[in-house]
């Protein structure tokens, strides 16, 4: 098997078993893989890369380990970045609402805590961050926000105890709650009005999170987006731009198109691309 930096943990231990002994004797840092819970967690997410970065070791080095094992390998080309473990956090987010999340019990359960992390994170508020406490360096979850603009920061307080930081960088703007880029996919009203013609009462499902606190309304729309049928769309009634819901939207595949109407009226149109 021909490995490099990108290959997954996953894909050695699929081809070789034995890797797993063979790592957690070559680096303390990859005794988590014998556990059971943590390797079906990590390995199917980390990378070579990534693997020996969190475990501050050379990827030749450790390329080598494979080799001596049978696996075929390509030159690095890797260049480690420095370990993020022990980078406290900015002390601007002192004063931020803090929302903390623990996912030790969930790992000890034996279960997978992304989806309850994601969970979390689409209820997040403009001016909170979430804090995450971990037994491990979340480098895939990491990887994964930094995608929808979130940036992290990690305290290693002790071998099997982490505290990642998350929050939700600023959106540069050209008008008080819209980032830029936004305003290039808001319609004028006739055009508004056409799109929304164009599916008809039939295909139309509708929702009003006007009233709902936060962060109800980005939930309450993220619940209803598994319902709509590829030639069917959700009409929602706002009273704001819903800035940190966008990317979500992008990233599950979905076209908006939004109806600033002013004085707290938006309407917004989503439907499949």
């Amino acid at each position: 098997m021909l490995i490099n930096e990108r290959t997954k943990i996953s894909e050695l231990i699929k081809a070789d078993p034995g890797v797993i002994e063979a790592l957690a004797s070559f680096n303390p840092h990859f005794n988590k893989l014998r556990n059971p819970v943590l390797r079906n967690l990590l390995a199917k997410r980390v990378s070579i890369s990534d693997a020996c970065r969190i475990a501050g070791c050379k990827p030749r080095d450790f390329l080598d380990r494979m080799a001596s094992m049978g696996f075929e390998t390509e030159g690095t080309g890797i260049s480690l970045k420095a370990a993020r473990a022990n980078h406290a956090a900015p002390a601007s987010i002192a004063g931020m609402p803090t929302v903390e999340l623990d996912v030790r019990p969930v790992l000890a359960r034996g279960d997978d805590p992304l989806k309850l992390i994601q969970e979390t994170v689409r209820g997040l508020r403009a001016e909170e961050c979430l804090k995450i406490v971990n037994t491990f360096e979340p480098t895939p979850l990491i990887n994964l926000l930094a995608k929808r603009g979130y940036e992290s920061w990690i305290e290693r307080l002790a071998e099997d105890l982490y505290i990642t930081w998350f929050v939700k960088s600023e959106p540069s703007s050209n008008k008080p709650g819209v980032s830029a880029g936004i305003e290039s996919v808001l319609e004028t009203t006739g055009e508004f009005e056409q799109i929304l013609q164009s599916f008809g009462t039939s295909k139309l499902h509708t929702i009003d999170v006007r009233d709902l606190p936060m962060p109800l309304p980005m939930r309450h729309i993220m619940e209803c987006l598994p319902k709509l049928k590829q030639d069917e769309a959700l009409f929602v009634y706002h009273k704001k731009v819903p800035v940190y819901l966008l990317p979500e939207l992008k990233e599950l595949g979905f076209r908006y198109f939004i109806q600033d109407l002013g004085d707290g009226r938006v309407n917004m149109l989503i439907c499949k691309i």
